[in-house]
């Protein structure tokens, strides 16, 4: 199996030298391709503080053209992670890191493996959906590529006048 697919501009940035035909065909069928987000509602599942969290992202995320209708699932996922991450991080601050099994041996507090398996999909999910740092600054790059062109680049393309 390949490697997944860049985005084209991604590609770009990464050196990856494509004809300018090719970046065209690239950029026109990635934005057809673009589902809607017309549908930003979060699912029925999510309990309330999980649904406050949808909102708190949704509203942090409008306007940068990142959400769509098929991110609901994966947003989900992080937002409900997110308040299961914050409930069993206060069982582990109110029981402590070690607590007594039935024989009364000390072990581990089980909910401390909670909050590292909820952090894992937490990380995940907020890569996939450009939460993080990294995947913000992937796609700020990407933005900063495009430049705006001029009336002769709209024209005959990126070409310099050769002289003589």
């Amino acid at each position: 199996m390949g490697r997944r697919a860049r985005p084209v501009e991604l590609q770009l940035i990464k050196g990856n030298h494509l004809t300018r035909r090719e970046v065209a065909t690239r950029r026109d069928a990635e934005a057809s391709m673009r589902p809607p987000s017309s549908r930003l509602t979060p699912p029925k599942w999510l309990d309330k503080a999980a649904k406050k969290e949808w909102r708190r992202i949704v509203k942090l995320m409008e306007g940068l053209g990142i959400l769509t209708d098929v991110d609901v699932d994966t947003l989900a996922a992080y937002c409900d992670a997110v308040v299961r991450y914050a409930e069993a991080s206060q069982q582990v601050r109110e029981q402590g890191f070690v607590v007594m099994n039935d024989k009364g041996t000390p072990i581990q507090n089980p909910a401390l493996l909670a909050v590292e398996k909820y952090w894992r999909i937490m990380s995940k999910a907020a890569a996939a959906l450009g939460l993080d740092p990294t995947s913000r600054a992937s796609l700020a790059k990407a933005k900063a590529a495009e430049k705006p062109k001029d009336e002769f680049e709209e024209l005959f393309g990126n070409q310099t006048a050769k002289s003589g």
